[in-house]
């Protein structure tokens, strides 16, 4: 079939939208999506559902595109090395659009096993013709066939690979080719692992320095790996139990976690789609992520009032509105309105009636009004070091004067939510990094700088995969502070 993209048309005179021929190759939409990054307008997500608005997609080609992008995405560091080994001129003096059709190329052959290897070279090929002619499609189909020649063993335990060698596919297992395709981690063993796991030397290098090196091993290999969606249950609504059970009956595969504040949910189809989430009866939402309402603000009850200052899409707004049974009042700040609107919707969806939005500009006339303030969570802004499984751009754009730009910025967001809080308000300052620049360091130059604060306690998560989905772990920290003598 075509590789060519067929945009929506509209019928003259109802304005309905139909396609004017299906597209024929989730891997044609994934070659636009990375171009569409390589310009830097979106994140890899919000590209893809643009070109789908454009563009119809089969389920099963839209699952692939969005399998072939995020996982080119995740590894680009690991697949540009693996490429630079088999060109003749290295990585650099490859065509940008030929190098995303190797990547493609290279990311089927390597890591997904439902795809047979020669697909993925006919594909490639033939992308190649389109874009280049003759002489790209050679170029191309020579390199992709010298690569699936050099395969020793496609699968062998980590343990018994040998690291030059072998690129890992996932924590157990790797990929051994006949030639060194990484750096020898003896002689360089950052750059082995930064290139090995798609994370840029520099990253590496600080978290070995903050956290050691089995750490910092822990934290890239998760940090490669496809993360599980983790949900909470909406405990207005259903119980952890009674979400496996209701999930289950709808064709899901479902577990729950020993404490019951968690459920893991896979299925053929996104659990988005489920019936169970129009009822409301679940919210998207990491563990490591409940941390800071969970763990960083006991005592949270009903008829307290409560500050969300910087409420994102509003989960843990909504998480703290449940743990209050939907009695009191939940303020939830954003900089847009659009934000607030999201907010809203979810709230609505969820069945939850006192989260109220605000524009983070109004909060203190707002908050003026509202009386005594019980708590203010203060979740900020940050690099996402945290979660780099969930959102692997962030990576690629981030360096050290970006990271020290954000924990200025913190430490006001921070100092703008103390400013709100009376006499008996506890703050929750959170993030999901795990950068310390970000996290300790923020709290540590607010107390300096406010000596009737005082630090009462803390949380800190490196990313895990753990042993078992339901195991999992975003990276991430919280701290409460107190005023001295409130307690």
């Amino acid at each position: 079939m075509s590789d060519r993209l067929h945009p929506r048309t509209s019928r003259k005179g109802t304005g309905s939208a139909s396609p004017a021929h299906p597209v024929s190759s989730a891997r044609a939409v994934a070659l636009r999506v990375l171009g569409d990054l390589r310009e830097g307008r979106r994140t890899a997500r919000q590209s893809i559902d643009a070109l789908l608005a454009e563009y119809p997609l089969e389920p099963q080609d839209l699952a692939l595109a969005h399998e072939l992008v995020m996982g080119v995405v995740r590894h680009r560091l690991t697949l540009a090395r693996i490429v630079g080994a088999f060109a003749t001129h290295g990585w650099k003096r490859i065509n940008h659009r030929l190098q995303s059709i190797l990547l493609l190329a290279v990311y089927q052959i390597v890591w997904l096993d439902h795809i047979p290897a020669f697909a993925a070279v006919n594909e490639a090929v033939e992308q190649a013709k389109a874009e280049g002619g003759g002489g790209a499609a050679r170029f191309v189909n020579g390199l992709l066939r010298q690569l699936l020649r050099e395969i020793v063993e496609r699968r062998v335990p980590r343990a018994d690979a040998s690291p030059p060698h072998a690129v890992p596919v996932n924590r157990q297992q790797s990929c051994q080719f006949a030639r060194a395709i990484l750096p020898d981690p003896a002689q360089k063993p950052a750059e082995h692992l930064a290139d090995a796991t798609s994370h840029p030397v520099w990253l590496v290098q600080r978290w070995m320095e903050a956290f050691g090196k089995a750490a910092t091993e822990q934290i890239c290999l998760t940090g490669m790996s496809e993360p599980p969606l983790i949900v909470r249950p909406n405990t207005l609504r259903t119980t952890a139990a009674g979400l496996v059970g209701t999930l289950r009956k709808e064709g899901f595969r479902a577990e729950r976690s020993s404490d019951d504040h968690a459920v893991h949910v896979e299925g053929e189809r996104s659990p988005i789609r489920s019936e169970a989430f129009a009822r409301g009866l679940f919210q998207p939402q990491d563990r490591t992520s409940m941390e800071p309402v969970l763990r960083g603000m006991p005592g949270l009850a009903p008829g307290q009032t409560v500050i969300d200052y910087c409420a994102g899409l509003g989960t843990k707004a909504t998480q703290m509105a449940e743990l209050m049974r939907d009695t009191g009042r939940v303020l939830a700040c954003e900089v847009e309105e659009p934000k607030l609107a999201t907010i809203r919707t979810n709230a609505e969806r969820l069945g939850i009636r006192i989260v109220e939005t605000c524009l983070t500009s109004e909060a203190p006339a707002r908050v003026a009004s509202l009386g005594e303030v019980d708590w203010i969570l203060v979740d900020v802004p940050c690099s996402n070091t945290g979660v780099l499984a969930r959102r692997p751009e962030a990576r690629y754009r981030l360096n050290v004067p970006a990271l020290l730009s954000l924990a200025k910025l913190q430490l006001s967001i921070l100092e703008s939510a103390a400013a709100l809080a009376g006499p008996t308000t506890r703050l929750v300052y959170s993030t999901c990094s795990i950068d310390l620049e970000e996290n300790a360091q923020v709290v540590t130059r607010f107390l300096q700088a406010h000596p009737e604060w005082r630090l009462a306690d803390s949380g800190f998560t490196l990313p895990d995969s753990g042993r078992a989905p339901i195991e999992w772990r975003d990276g991430g920290y919280w701290a409460r502070l107190e005023r001295k003598g409130s307690a």
